[in-house]
């Protein structure tokens, strides 16, 4: 076996573990089971949501390892070599974080998990496209803060009882009225607490996350195939196009045209971005003679993205675009599925289906009427700001 110093690693790690002790642990932490099948986790997500703070706050379990690949100890090895090492010593658990820094990981984390029945390998990284769909692997989304989990990890609790109250104007003032901080830990929340480095950034959090973003792009998508220096610099002005555009006015054709880039490379562009968790494509309801097919929406993963970006550029982004994007982040994370109806440029529609429940639903503020919802036999909704913020209370 090769000479291993696992002492100078267990050590690094537990340094590093020393710097979360007092964090609050994540919901998504609660769906990582050690030793059961797949037995290979990988934490996928955007950079800054707490990937590495929940590794580190596994390390806390009993015959665990963290390893990051980025640090010179690790990187004098092999993940397989020092895998077998640390399995020879007792550990069951491998935490292994940045994993894109070590380009054997998939195949090594393969060879560990067929020869030792008894050993979890938790991944993580920065580059999620990495991450594939495979029979070994439980992937496990890593997703921007609900208001309710921002709000707990702050210290403001909101008590809220229904969890489905946004879908009644009633019941949603009942809550507001119930929580007189409920404005204040919003407004925190859009000013980049959806993502935990909020606690660590404060009014600089939106400038972290434009370096995240930019990061993500500069850095991660070179670890991606088919990407160029050139790719990179277009994945930029498109972000800084779309920051800066109502939503529904930039479509992959515009987006095309704008650029100066063939439609197929557009597509491209954006596939990539959506896989980075910086954009999201809605695409358009398909099913039923009444509902027209139309081009789908680009949109930001999460409106604080485009907050982000907009003040690197010094200008204010569309509010609109905010809610919609806040809206059909807070339905995905609830398990909706959301689809666009047609393509209306200034009064958006989507339509949301889970189970055997489907909404036509319309965001707007408190002007915003009905007159975009007749003519549907299904249900229809009209969500306001105060119902957004209670459809993020889960």
């Amino acid at each position: 076996m090769v000479d291993i110093n696992s002492l100078e690693i267990r050590e690094t790690a537990m340094r590093l573990a020393k710097t979360v002790e007092g964090f609050k642990r994540r919901y998504f932490l609660s769906r990582v089971a050690v030793g059961r099948e797949p037995r290979i986790k990988v934490l996928r997500g955007f950079r800054g949501l707490g990937k590495t703070t929940a590794l580190l706050q596994l390390l806390g379990s009993p015959r665990s390892m963290y390893l990051s690949m980025d640090n010179p100890h690790v990187q004098l090895h092999s993940l397989y070599d020092l895998g077998q090492k640390l399995v020879s010593e007792g550990y069951s658990s491998l935490l292994m974080d940045e994993a894109h820094h070590y380009k054997n990981w998939k195949t090594d984390t393969k060879a560990l998990y067929d020869e030792f029945p008894g050993l979890t390998i938790i991944v993580s990284g920065s580059a999620p496209l990495a991450f594939e769909p495979e029979r070994r692997y439980e992937i496990i989304e890593v997703e921007p803060l609900s208001i309710l989990e921002f709000s707990e990890l702050k210290g403001d609790s909101i008590d809220v009882q229904d969890k489905e109250a946004w879908r009644s104007v009633d019941k949603t003032l009942e809550i507001i009225a119930a929580n007189p901080k409920i404005y204040e830990v919003f407004n925190a929340y859009m000013d980049g607490g959806a993502f935990p480095t909020f606690f660590s950034y404060a009014d600089k959090t939106l400038d972290s996350i434009y370096n995240s973003i930019q990061k993500s792009v500069s850095e991660d998508a070179v670890f991606l195939p088919n990407v160029d220096g050139d790719l990179i610099l277009q994945m930029g002005r498109a972000l800084v196009f779309l920051a800066t555009s109502r939503l529904g006015e930039f479509s992959i054709n515009s987006l095309a045209g704008t650029l100066g880039i063939p439609k197929n490379k557009a597509y491209h562009l954006v596939h990539i971005l959506e896989l980075m968790r910086i954009l999201r494509l809605v695409k358009p309801y398909g099913r039923g003679a009444k509902l027209v097919r139309g081009d789908p929406k680009l949109m930001f993963y999460h409106p604080v993205m485009r907050k982000a970006v907009c003040r690197n550029l010094g200008v204010e982004p569309d509010i609109g675009a905010l809610r919609e994007e806040l809206a059909v982040f807070f339905f995905r994370l609830r398990g909706w599925r959301v689809s666009t109806i047609k393509g209306m440029k200034k009064n958006p529609d989507y339509i949301v289906e889970r189970g055997r429940e489907k909404f036509i639903i319309e965001i707007g503020g408190i002007s915003k009427g009905r007159s975009q919802l007749r003519g549907f036999s299904e249900k229809t909704l009209v969500i306001s700001e105060r119902q957004l913020i209670v459809l993020g209370l889960f």
